[in-house]
């Protein structure tokens, strides 16, 4: 059996050192899970809605009487899909920023715990 090139005093802090760091990574690991959960129902929310919009715009297009009538109906989804894409990517892009200050936050207060501790030493 290999025998540990790292002895002494400092071994056992090694060991403190890859618990902490372990943690570190589960941690941000669970903000990275919770923020795929969140994006995940993001795109539901944005499907069915645009599943909604696009059924009443299709009932509104059956009631048109002209042209004109058409053209305002279309104008309007296409606004208004715009609108909810633009408020999607606004939505996605706070969860995803959200996200990655969590894992920054986790992995930093670890980063920061290790030079604490390595200064002790």
């Amino acid at each position: 059996m290999a025998k540990s090139t790292r002895e002494g005093p400092g071994a056992a802090g090694s060991g403190e050192t890859a618990s902490a760091s372990g943690k570190a990574t589960v941690d941000a690991g669970s903000v990275v899970a919770a923020g795929l959960q969140d994006i995940a129902q993001a795109w539901v929310d944005y499907a069915q809605q645009m599943t909604q919009r696009t059924t009443a715009a299709t009932e509104s297009l059956l009631k048109c009487r002209g042209f004109n009538d058409m053209f305002a109906v279309q104008a309007e989804l296409m606004r208004g899909h715009l609108q909810a894409f633009l408020d999607q990517s606004t939505k996605l892009a706070e969860i995803t920023n959200r996200m990655a200050a969590s894992s920054i936050d986790a992995i930093g207060e670890m980063a920061g715990k290790e030079r604490a501790d390595k200064s002790r030493r």
